[in-house]
């Protein structure tokens, strides 16, 4: 394969890149920003996953149907895991597709929510929120995966892989997963090393057979812009979310939706109660908003939408402090789940679309905020 090589200057400092699968996608695919953590400064910033920039949902279906086609699974279904929070989506169609062309799948993912029966407990050493945990599996979904013989884990790009080894550790000591044979590490993009790569897998069982599924791959090195210092915001979000474990009523949506395991059909609407809060017209452009983890059935509802012939772009909000430059040209802000003074971000959000959020956790006063802060800000903007 062709060895390409790429240059991209940020504000934190220079992205030298060397591509060696797919290099050739490399505008499809990525583009690149600044973070404000200390403990990384740059961000690949995806350009098909739905999340800083916003993408219309027949595109974003396209990459989770080509990833799931890519992935040869040993048995005949899989339990898919996500990452939370930037490849919930992602996991949770890449499971849908599996499902369509399998027995069925099992999605679960991450979550830097608070749940009653936390399962596994993992951290990301360069993330401003470093720990995340697995809820216990529910009953039917820990049914289903204790047939799987495959172990997929989906990741939106995999730097050092220590966060995906940890995890696939912990689960394959599970005796739920007793039966999987074949783990699949899947992502939109891979820069892992062959030095990295063989030491995640020798962090892993040597009976385990590893396969590696990505749509790019290739190695980096990151020259740091010595005047750029940023801190963590004031108000950035990076302990974990109480709003599920304080709520006294039947589940919230986003439990449905992989939180304690889903078992997938590539059939699957989005829920009701979804369709029946829009009033909108078909001629008027819309932007459908995820909210941090609640990424799939907001993502169905603008797949839908597309599908009738409305104008739609998909995107979510998100915990990340990211510098207003490089590839981000706007944010938005809204405030976090949790009392506190924390705040959320929404990047690069298009301005002539009307908003339609969806937080996924009984908190509707969030997403109409959302939605009012989309609209003032670029009434601001727009010229008298």
């Amino acid at each position: 394969m062709p060895i390409t090589q790429h240059s991209a200057t940020i504000c934190a400092g220079t992205l030298e890149l060397t591509l060696h699968e797919q290099g050739e996608r490399l505008e499809e695919l990525l583009a690149f920003g600044s973070r404000l953590n200390p403990r990384r400064g740059y961000l690949f910033i995806s350009r098909v996953l739905g999340k800083h920039i916003p993408v219309r949902p027949s595109a974003m279906d396209s990459i989770h149907a080509e990833l799931a086609s890519a992935i040869q699974l040993l048995g005949s279904t899989a339990y898919v895991v996500g990452m939370a929070e930037t490849a919930v989506g992602l996991g949770a169609g890449v499971s849908r597709h599996l499902a369509a062309t399998h027995d069925d799948s099992v999605f679960h993912h991450t979550t830097r929510f608070t749940v009653a029966t936390p399962w596994i407990r993992i951290r990301e050493a360069h993330s401003h929120a470093d720990t995340m945990h697995l809820a216990k599996l529910g009953v039917e979904a820990q049914a289903a995966v204790s047939e799987v013989q495959d172990l997929v884990l989906v990741d939106d790009e995999i730097t050092t892989g220590r966060t995906l080894a940890q995890l696939a550790r912990a689960l394959m000591i599970q005796p739920e997963l007793a039966r999987v044979k074949r783990l699949h590490i899947v992502s939109l993009v891979s820069w892992l090393s062959p030095t990295a790569r063989q030491a995640l897998l020798d962090q892993l069982p040597e009976m385990l057979e590893v396969r590696f599924v990505q749509l790019m791959a290739g190695e980096f090195t990151f020259h740091p812009r010595p005047d750029f210092a940023p801190s963590l915001p004031d108000d950035v979000d990076t302990g974990f979310c109480q709003a599920i474990a304080h709520r006294q009523h039947r589940p919230l949506p986003i439990e449905n939706e992989g939180l304690y395991g889903k078992v997938m059909s590539s059939r699957q609407q989005p829920p009701l109660a979804l369709l029946e809060a829009l009033d909108i017209t078909p001629d008027v452009p819309v932007v459908v908003f995820g909210m941090g983890e609640y990424l799939d059935a907001p993502f169905r509802l603008a797949l839908q939408l597309e599908q009738r012939g409305q104008e739609v772009l998909f995107q979510s909000s998100t915990r990340s402090p990211i510098a207003v430059a490089d590839a981000v040209t706007s944010r938005i802000e809204h405030t976090a789940p949790d009392a506190g003074g924390k705040r959320h971000y929404l990047y690069n959000a298009p301005a002539r679309h009307l908003p339609l959020a969806f937080d996924g956790i009984g908190r509707i006063d969030l997403s109409r905020e959302l939605e009012a802060n989309h609209l003032q800000s670029f009434s601001r903007q727009a010229c008298p």
